[in-house]
């Protein structure tokens, strides 16, 4: 979504402007468009509503070794299961070991798309079918990852000149509507024995000028291209590897929005007490963000129904995604990014989506049941409550039409004695119910 337009703009008024009265009124008059949605609404129509799509999910989207035309049908599914889900951006993983998935690149051939270099180009093919359906495609990048185990060294200019060339390739040749960065900075303690003696204040101070020489370059070439970063959501372990969280939210030529990964539910495990570790960790973001930049919470999908000793939560809840999403609105964050595709089609995360579906569909029924006479009707739809973006969606059906009979537009007609389930459908397939008695 194009918030980061509008702190574009307020980074050229500030270098343009002298007069510090001037630039408060100004600012003060456009603040209104940076206002994210009220607390305990709704998400609004400019919600972001995002998923990542990683390597390891080629291969289940469909997406892995296929012929031109069978890959385009498969992109158009991505994408329109997507739109039917209600997702409006991408993060697709077009870089993660230094390589590529589109051709004529400087960089290897990716393999987790095919074992060989395709003979089409994967990546327009992906960009057109988001467009399609109405979803934003972020560029999701890994800048420093050679493999798991190895990436270049921070510190070298050349490896800054390795990553912009790098964007310079994707922007230049492909019509993204965003470059994105994940958590991988410099490697933990443990993982990385090469750099341990590297204090922390020069890891943040190699990784800044990578990320200043990104933005600008970005900018640029085309200041709608909206640059990002993904870092861990425990803010100290994100520092210690490179992030300078604070100069990266409250500075401006950095970045545009922030996804902290705040993958823990709030039936969370600490010195053997229950913890609400998601609220605690969201708040902590929230009073971090003193500039407002816009800021989308990194959900995890891919916990539904796992087991973890210190963190129930996901095999005891069906419903996080739903009450976090609901969470991240009240706290005035400015949308929500789930990790990742290939988890919304196990059992668990099927449940997961359905609670946030649920809840940016605003769906819901005010009655649970009708009584009514043989032959009378009855308008259901004036009981549904959803997302006015969502209404085009609905759909109503009978569990027993020789009862009663639903039409398209939600008119109950009473048939006979008896009883039937009148289901609505709305988006993505989130339902509510009302039993009809016929009297």
């Amino acid at each position: 979504m194009k918030v980061y337009i509008f702190h574009h703009f307020k980074n050229i008024f500030s270098r343009l402007i002298t007069f510090s009265a001037i630039f408060t009124l100004i600012i003060s008059l456009l603040a209104p468009l940076t206002v994210s949605v009220p607390a305990n609404a709704a998400p609004s129509e400019d919600t972001l509503r995002g998923i990542w799509l990683s390597y390891v999910d080629f291969e289940p989207a469909g997406l892995y070794n296929k012929s031109e035309s069978d890959f385009i049908l498969a992109a158009d599914k991505v994408f329109a299961t997507l739109e039917h889900y209600g997702y409006n951006n991408v993060f697709f993983h077009v870089r993660p070991f230094d390589d590529a998935i589109y051709p004529n690149s400087s960089f290897k051939w990716c393999t987790y798309l095919a074992p060989k270099p395709l003979k089409y180009d994967a990546l327009a093919y992906l960009i057109e079918a988001a467009h399609k359906h109405n979803i934003e495609f972020h560029a999701w990048i890994n800048p420093y990852r050679i493999t798991i185990d190895k990436i270049y060294n921070p510190a070298k200019k050349s490896t800054t000149t390795h990553i912009v060339n790098g964007v310079k390739e994707i922007i230049e040749n492909y019509n993204v509507d965003g470059i994105h960065f994940d958590d991988y900075f410099y490697p933990s303690i443990q993982k990385g024995k090469q750099f341990y003696k590297v204090s922390v204040e020069t890891r943040k101070k190699n990784v800044n000028e990578m990320i200043n020489k990104v933005f600008t370059t970005i900018k640029d070439y085309d200041a709608n291209i909206a640059f990002g970063v993904s870092p861990s959501g425990n803010t100290e372990y994100a520092k210690s590897i490179g992030c300078d969280l604070e100069t990266w939210i409250n500075e401006e030529d950095y970045i545009d929005y922030i996804i902290p990964q705040l993958y823990w539910s709030d039936n969370y495990r600490l010195g053997g007490k229950k913890v609400k570790y998601f609220t605690k960790t969201l708040k902590e973001w929230t009073k971090l963000n003193n500039n407002k930049l816009p800021i989308y919470i990194g959900l995890a999908l891919y916990k539904a129904g796992t087991v973890r000793p210190e963190d129930p939560g996901w095999r005891n809840n069906s419903n996080n995604m739903g009450i976090q999403a609901k969470l991240a609105d009240k706290y005035l964050c400015d949308g929500y990014v789930m990790f990742s595709y290939q988890y919304l089609f196990t059992n668990e995360g099927k449940a997961e989506n359905g609670s946030f579906i649920k809840y940016i569909s605003g769906l819901s029924l005010k009655t649970k049941q009708i009584k009514l006479k043989k032959n009378k009707r009855y308008n259901i739809s004036k009981k549904v409550s959803v997302n006015k973006k969502y209404k085009s969606a609905f759909k109503f059906s009978s569990s027993d039409k020789t009862v009663a009979t639903v039409s398209a537009s939600g008119i109950i007609h009473a048939k006979k004695k008896g009883r039937a389930r009148i289901t609505v459908q709305a988006l993505g397939g989130s339902k509510v119910h009302c039993m009809v008695w016929v009297i």
